[in-house]
């Protein structure tokens, strides 16, 4: 799947004005901005247009949902209670976007950091 490498490079920037440190990651399809080892916000396309996710939380995530051009995240079969999905009219401006990477990041700050996964050793290769 591709994504919007524009919306991509303002999610980047909006991060980088608010002070954050991330890593990004693909997931879902899409490129995914991992705040403290938590998927924060991301960017995911399809043959309808880019779509903003953003993990809020459940409680943020209900709140939300009045607001126009926002739907709860059901890609996978099942509903994500926790994460949005925002049509591009919802993030025009940067204003816009940068109010869903804030209240992205106001939910991961009530997170723990994630610790860093142990790497596994790797079991080298029989010839055969």
């Amino acid at each position: 799947m591709a994504y919007d490498e524009d919306l991509v490079s303002r999610v980047r920037m909006t991060l980088l004005t608010q002070d954050r440190t991330f890593e990004e990651r693909k997931m879902f399809g899409g490129l995914c901005f991992m705040v403290k080892g938590h998927m924060a916000v991301g960017v995911s396309g399809d043959n309808q247009g880019n779509e903003l996710m953003v993990r809020c939380g459940e409680v943020r995530a209900a709140a939300a949902l009045g607001k126009p051009h926002v739907r709860l995240c059901g890609f996978t079969g099942r509903v994500m209670k926790s994460i949005m999905l925002i049509e591009p009219e919802g993030f025009q401006t940067d204003s816009q976007l940068s109010d869903w990477v804030s209240l992205a990041l106001d939910f991961i700050d009530t997170e723990p950091p994630k610790k860093p996964k142990k790497k596994k050793p790797s079991i080298p290769k029989r010839a055969i």
